[in-house]
């Protein structure tokens, strides 16, 4: 009996303490056996045909696992739970969701689990979080388009860019495998990218990226994002820069430029840029988008005829 249990613990280790029958049945575990490891609670079912040590504790990580054990060979967390596994900043309801390439004739179906047949699953659209199998970033992000805003994945996508997770080229051949349908939306994908080109770059906080749209809907210059300028004997990356105007824009967030020391730095970095020439401008949650466009404009003097100077965040 020692021995079982040495083989349940080594295939349990690494998936959040489960086994699978499959699993069990491929260690010589005989049927029979398995049936007592369930009768004296050394073994709990949590899945069909799949089952958790005794004592292991639960865990959101635990079901998911479960899940894609329970649909076989190929099968991978997807969509929800997928985006979970992800850390997506925005999360659709709660579900397991699990997707597996079958042939198009095929039944399988797994109780309590949402499963996805698809007949496109190729390997770049396969990784592993957290030692669960899963749809990548990209491929998670283009099934969510039916259960998120296109805010809420333009928010997820910059998240995942800032985090090194995301690839605006893997979203594009993503989304270039896939077909549109009742659960899935590409042309929110594709506006997506169409507004992140080879030089985007998604700055370091969503409220940054926010203060780029509001310039790109006014129709204002686009601005050099992360500029570095040598200054004093220091290098300063500004968040957003007009070099040819000398003007540059910072987003101070209170988290980050509160306290002695960020004071303290930031007075510095603004005294040694307005000396070298640099005009800046800062600001904060309490900037309106109105105020944003009337600063920039005015300190680069862009033809006001060439955008909206009405208050973009008017009705």
């Amino acid at each position: 009996m020692g021995s079982v249990f040495e083989i349940m613990d080594d295939i349990a280790s690494g998936q959040w303490s489960l086994v699978s029958r499959q699993q069990l049945l491929e260690a010589d575990i005989p049927t029979g056996k398995i049936a007592k490891l369930l009768r004296l609670g050394v073994l709990r079912r949590v899945s069909p045909r799949v089952y958790a040590t005794c004592g292991s504790p639960r865990s959101w990580e635990q079901s998911i696992l479960a899940g894609v054990l329970s649909a076989g060979p190929g099968a991978v967390a997807s969509h929800a739970a997928a985006a979970r596994l992800w850390e997506y900043v925005h999360l659709p309801m709660h579900r397991i969701d699990i997707t597996l390439e079958v042939d198009p004739a095929s039944t399988t179906w797994v109780r309590g689990t949402g499963i996805h047949r698809t007949v496109v699953l190729p390997p770049i659209d396969v990784t592993t979080r957290s030692g669960i199998p899963c749809t990548s970033f990209e491929r998670t992000l283009c099934d969510c388009t039916t259960l998120l805003s296109p805010f809420q994945l333009g928010r997820i996508l910059d998240d995942g860019l800032r985090r090194g997770d995301a690839n605006l080229d893997r979203l594009l051949r993503c989304s270039a495998r896939l077909d549109s349908g009742p659960g899935r939306r590409l042309g929110v994908v594709k506006r997506l990218l169409a507004e992140r080109d080879a030089s985007f770059d998604p700055g370091g906080s969503a409220s940054e990226l926010h203060v780029l749209q509001v310039i790109q809907h006014a129709g204002l210059p686009m601005p050099v994002q992360q500029h570095k300028v040598r200054v004093g004997g220091h290098t300063y990356e500004l968040d957003f820069a007009w070099p040819d105007h000398q003007v540059f824009a910072e987003y101070y967030g209170l988290a980050v430029h509160s306290g002695r020391s960020a004071v303290a730095h930031d007075s510095t970095r603004l005294t040694l840029l307005v000396a070298a020439g640099w005009r800046p401008l800062v600001f904060t949650d309490s900037t309106s988008d109105y105020e944003i466009v009337q600063s920039i404009a005015a300190l680069l003097k862009t033809d006001q005829s060439d955008w909206a100077l009405g208050d973009p965040t008017a009705a």
